[in-house]
């Protein structure tokens, strides 16, 4: 026998036998397979495969996820909203025990406006001077129109042609009448007679009234706080 004949011979014997173990090893894989899956001993257990969306789903707890929070919108406020505490006193009655009518004009410079029997306005710095109280009553329609009486001198506060400031009797007199604004905490007083010419109430720092054609928007003089502390 050639060499030949016995290498080919060889080689088929070899191929032949590696089919038969391939065969004999692909049946018994698959053999077991089915014992490990099927059989009626074995102990696997089905594996858990909810978070693939395969299996039933479990209900997510809180435990598993501790971080997540229900959302509340509109979320509730804990603490009450501050409301806005500005008033506008035109907008009160004038019998509120607190914003009342009586009152007392103190300038931003240090004064009190006074309105004296001889007709004299002028400013003083004595708070208990009675002359200084005064009744704030409506000047008109329009809600920012007033005017100011003298509770002792009974004789209302007037400017006059040359911006002078005086007592007046006759209350029915345009010269009688301001226009109340406000400007931050202070309340400015323009007369209404010759609010054209820009003219509002003011008191120098040495007591005496300053003339209209002086005063201007924003001076200190012209600048009163409302003090009703005496008749509360």
């Amino acid at each position: 026998m050639s060499d030949f004949s016995k290498h080919s011979n060889f080689a088929e014997e070899s191929e032949s036998s590696s089919d038969s173990d391939s065969g004999g090893a692909s049946s018994d894989e698959h053999i077991s397979g089915d014992a490990l899956d099927d059989g009626p001993g074995t102990s696997r257990k089905t594996r858990d495969v909810y978070w693939c969306d395969v299996g039933e789903k479990s209900k997510p707890s809180q435990s598993q996820f501790p971080m997540v929070r229900r959302v509340v919108w509109p979320p509730p406020t804990t603490q009450p909203v501050p409301r806005n505490t500005y008033v506008d006193i035109r907008s009160l009655p004038e019998g509120n025990p607190k914003l009342g009518p009586k009152m007392q004009l103190y300038s931003k410079n240090g004064l009190f406006l006074a309105i004296y029997q001889d007709g004299q306005v002028r400013g003083t710095r004595d708070d208990s001077d009675q002359h200084t109280y005064l009744e704030r009553k409506s000047g008109g329609i329009l809600p920012e129109d007033v005017k100011f009486q003298g509770i002792v001198s009974q004789l209302y506060v007037a400017m006059d042609k040359r911006g002078r400031l005086y007592g007046e009797h006759d209350s029915n007199l345009p010269a009688t009448v301001f226009i109340e604004s406000f400007h931050g905490s202070y309340n400015n007083y323009l007369s209404r007679h010759y609010a054209h010419l820009g003219w509002y109430i003011g008191l120098k720092k040495s007591g005496k009234f300053k003339k209209g054609p002086k005063t201007k928007f924003g001076q200190k003089a012209v600048k009163f706080l409302p003090v009703r502390s005496k008749f509360e």
